[in-house]
């Protein structure tokens, strides 16, 4: 160390029980001071068997608590990709089909929306209606953008099978 900048020499010490053991010593004087440091404010006995008995009493309403949230954020995601599908395939959907969904979908947000009172099963039902509604009406859709395109292939390649054949006639 440079001239003038006392030299200590610091030792921390902790041991199994949590008590912390510091010592300092001056090597230029020889001067040394110790402290040891303990916690005052540990918990008895009593005091950790009666926070363990809490945690069990609430443990079966905080998982109804989680449960109840992980239902409601899958809700919450059935209706927003019911809603965007809905959006990008409303020319394939039937009307009367459409607004039947809108209903369960009005319904089932009413339901999230005062999720501090719904029950699981009550979310979990509505979002399973929701999901096979949903599910059959994009099948819908799905089908009859199928059939659009095998109409529109074959009509196209009767067309060019006509105008080919208009062709080697003019040829002759």
């Amino acid at each position: 160390a440079p001239r003038g900048v006392p030299q200590i020499e610091v030792v921390f010490d902790i041991d199994a029980n949590g008590i912390v053991h510091v010592s300092a010593k001056d090597k230029g004087t020889g001067k040394e001071q110790q402290i040891v440091i303990q916690s005052g404010g540990g918990l008895s006995k009593d005091e950790i068997e009666n926070m363990i008995k809490k945690a069990e009493e609430y443990a079966a309403s905080d998982k109804k608590k989680r449960e109840l949230i992980e239902l409601v954020n899958q809700g919450e995601s059935i209706v927003h990709d019911t809603e965007t599908k809905m959006e990008e395939f409303k020319s394939q959907l039937p009307a009367e089909e459409c607004e039947k969904l809108k209903k369960e979908i009005a319904d089932l947000r009413t339901l999230l929306a005062n999720k501090d009172t719904a029950e699981p099963e009550e979310v979990r039902k509505a979002t399973s209606q929701l999901q096979q509604s949903s599910l059959k009406l994009f099948e819908m859709a799905y089908k009859k953008m199928s059939a659009e395109r095998e109409s529109n292939a074959s009509g196209s390649s009767s067309s060019e099978q006509t105008n080919s054949e208009e062709k080697k006639e003019g040829k002759n």
